[in-house]
């Protein structure tokens, strides 16, 4: 199947920072009570993420959804590990979640990772063309970062999507010392302005979808509502990494079609497509222990030589000294 992909008591601080190189927004002590409102089928449009809320709040706020035994395991060829869920919630609206641990890392360095658009791109490059960041400011919003992706098409029956864009925000949050938490929205400011797809196609293929004029260009958004939470706990060594996500597919531009499962879509968005963080750093890891083991060969190596060019000096000093001797 086709899959799009896209592919975090107070004492509040009064302006947002730069801390250990991100863009923060707010910082808290310690996490706040919880404050999400639980999610309800059919009502998904009325659902928001608070701020400094842990991952287990967001999570309850779901139980009525759907069950914890919803989680299935996912593994792939490229490293990707980890939990995903996906949960139609009526009409286009769908929860995707995931979990999955970051090995050998700090929360600071997954979040950089993840707002770097080259390592974006080369783990999705089936799926995504381009994905750049910048940093913005607003009084209303505070400091965010901005994300821009351009996906690729995607084949439907005998038409494409085209390729299909859309911004978004992402507000980072710090908690305590260790821990983050991100909210991801749509950008109402930076809407794409290409046409949809479909339109020479459409009334054949897909009989009630109904094409935009042609004076009037539309948006190429996979998805008409975006909300994401982010959530990432420090755990010794390594970092906990929850993602939940709310979804309202677009189905002007992506048709209602059984190909085109709206829960296989968000599921990449918020569940599979975020798994790429854990295989990095599994990566990296890996990486950093064959140097490791490299070291200590050359180190175990340089001592082995040096010790037998000390022995052999020796023995030449004892062949040496002997000769001497016979001759005197």
């Amino acid at each position: 199947m086709p899959r799009l992909v896209l592919l975090l008591l107070a004492v509040p601080t009064a302006d947002a920072t730069l801390l250990g190189g991100l863009w923060v927004d707010g910082h808290r002590r310690q996490y706040e009570k919880p404050t999400v409102e639980r999610l309800r089928h059919g009502d998904a449009e009325a659902f928001r993420f608070d701020r400094y809320q842990s991952p287990a709040a967001v999570k309850a706020a779901f139980d009525g959804c759907r069950s914890r035994r919803s989680f299935r395991p996912h593994e792939a060829s490229d490293g990707r590990r980890g939990l995903v869920s996906s949960t139609r919630l009526g009409g286009d609206w769908v929860l995707a979640e995931s979990e999955q641990l970051a090995p050998a890392c700090t929360a600071e360095e997954v979040l950089r990772a993840y707002l770097t658009g080259s390592l974006q791109k080369e783990w999705n490059a089936d799926k995504v063309s381009r994905v750049a960041f910048s940093r913005a400011a607003s009084p209303e919003r505070g400091r965010y970062y901005r994300q821009d992706i351009e996906l690729r098409s995607v084949r439907v029956i005998r038409s494409r999507t085209g390729p299909m864009s859309y911004s978004q925000t992402i507000s980072v949050d710090k908690v305590g010392g260790r821990h983050y938490c991100a909210l991801v929205r749509l950008d109402p400011d930076c809407p794409a302005t290409a046409r949809l797809p479909f339109e020479a196609a459409s009334r054949h293929l897909l009989g009630t979808f109904s094409a935009p004029s042609r004076h009037s260009p539309k948006a190429r958004k996979p998805f008409e509502a975006l909300s994401v939470y982010v959530g990432l706990q420090q755990v010794g060594p390594d970092v906990r990494i929850y993602a939940a996500g709310v979804f309202r597919v677009n189905r002007r531009v992506v048709p209602n079609l059984v190909v085109f499962d709206a829960s296989g879509i968000a599921g990449d968005m918020a569940g599979k497509g975020t798994l790429w963080l854990a295989g990095h750093f599994e990566r990296r890891r890996v990486a950093a222990a064959a140097a490791a083991v490299a070291r200590e060969a050359r180190d175990a190596g340089g001592a082995a030589s040096r010790r037998w060019a000390g022995a052999v000096r020796f023995l030449r000093g004892r062949v040496n000294g002997g000769a001497a001797s016979s001759e005197g």
